[in-house]
């Protein structure tokens, strides 16, 4: 047990270290090569010097605009994304006590992506820009999430069984992503389908500072109360009966951080589209590495971990095919797809 203490303290600090040493390399990489050395005193020079050293010519202004303007806020995006749906992961999976919950599987995602395409695709009198897109992403989510909960406990007596939790996530996923279909085939303008059908295979490609407000802001507020409930998430998953004997309101609880969950994919989905399975994989891997399954420790090192899972897996997306960008969805679907089978393979043979 001290054993298992000692590990997961470890990772802390080295996971922090990998993920500030992934932003300064990540920036560095691109059709335009930038010493990483220059990345550092760029964002130094920025963040502690108001842009003195840039002022005064210490470096080109397009070295600047390429790492300030373009790549960082990219990588903070994916740094947000990554952590937001890595920790959301952990979260449903304690909360379902199924190890394959996440916002993609149960269908949160599709349907946080059918509210924005609405929201993109057709007039709507209310709200403008990047607001009214997060809004009905955001009931789309709820929508989606009521949906996948009240078949589940239907198919199962009353309970949440594993099987009729996929099985109705897979329903909402498909019944959403028709629903996106159908506003794609009734839109009139051509840029607009064209925007909707690329954001639906999920890229940071549109990330800008401006468009960072809000999912950086979801993303924080909900890993900050998902942390000062990590306890409740604990007791949470040895039962509901058991833990409501311990104090704990198990149906006002589960109910309010589905909502939490739901806020942070559609303030995420509403801007980089869906990106799938980093909510599965990712807290699996921190379960791994950790040695426990305490959400004290999973909870946090998840979103460390996710947020440099997700920002190489971007690098990798915007640099496998030269000019050409792959969209990050479908590098994320060819790693997590497969360890989500492997992971049902495993459940079926008892190994869970």
């Amino acid at each position: 047990m001290k054993g298992k203490h000692i590990r997961s303290g470890l990772l802390f600090p080295v996971l922090t270290a990998f993920l500030i040493f992934s932003i300064l390399y990540v920036v560095s990489i691109g059709t335009t090569p930038i010493d990483i050395k220059t990345v550092y005193r760029v964002m130094a020079d920025q963040i502690f010097f108001s842009g003195a050293q840039t002022a005064a010519g210490a470096w080109d202004k397009s070295i600047y605009q390429i790492i300030w303007n373009i790549r960082l806020p990219r990588v903070l995006f994916g740094v947000c994304c990554g952590a937001g749906l890595s920790i959301c992961g952990a979260a449903m999976q304690a909360l379902v006590l199924n190890p394959v919950a996440e916002p993609y599987i149960l269908g949160v995602s599709s349907g946080a992506s059918a509210g924005a395409a609405l929201a993109l695709l057709t007039p709507l009198p209310f709200f403008s820009g990047q607001y009214r897109t997060t809004a009905f992403a955001l009931l789309g989510a709820l929508l989606a999430f009521f949906c996948v909960y009240r078949m589940a406990k239907a198919g199962g007596g009353g309970k949440i069984q594993p099987v009729a939790l996929l099985l109705s996530g897979t329903a909402v996923n498909a019944v959403m992503s028709a629903v996106t279909s159908f506003l794609i085939f009734m839109a009139k303008s051509p840029e607009s389908i064209s925007a909707v059908y690329n954001w639906q295979m999920g890229s940071l490609a549109s990330a800008q500072w401006s468009s960072l407000r809000i999912p950086a802001l979801g993303t924080a507020l909900g890993c900050i109360v998902f942390f000062c409930q990590s306890g409740n998430f604990n007791l949470i998953m040895i039962g509901d009966d058991d833990a409501a004997a311990m104090g704990l309101h198990v149906k006002r609880f589960r109910g309010m951080m589905f909502i939490i969950c739901a806020l942070i994919v559609a303030s995420l989905v509403s801007v980089t589209g869906i990106i799938g399975f980093v909510g599965l994989m990712v807290p699996h891997m921190v379960r791994l590495l950790a040695g426990t399954s305490s959400n004290r420790i999973i909870l946090p090192l998840s979103a460390l971990f996710g947020a440099s899972y997700l920002i190489w897996a971007d690098a990798a997306a915007r640099s496998l095919f030269g000019p050409a960008e792959l969209p990050l969805g479908i590098i994320t679907a060819f790693v997590g797809a497969p360890f989500f089978f492997y992971l049902m393979i495993r459940k079926n043979r008892g190994g869970a």
